[in-house]
């Protein structure tokens, strides 16, 4: 009876720290995408955007 109890208590461990795992250390499948894109977009000469001090300069 206490060795089955053991058995169980080791096997929700396990199932409660692969869920853990999961949650916290899981890449997102769509993170290299919004990197690629967010990089595309700062350093976009498309996406810049002129200011009040970007005609001085000249």
């Amino acid at each position: 009876m206490e060795i089955t109890k053991l058995v169980l208590f080791a096997i929700y461990l396990v199932i409660a720290g692969y869920v853990l795992y999961l949650l916290f250390f899981k890449k997102n499948p769509y993170q290299k995408e919004y990197e690629r894109m967010y990089n595309e977009i700062l350093n976009s000469e498309k996406y810049k955007v002129k200011g009040q001090w970007s005609d001085r300069e000249r």
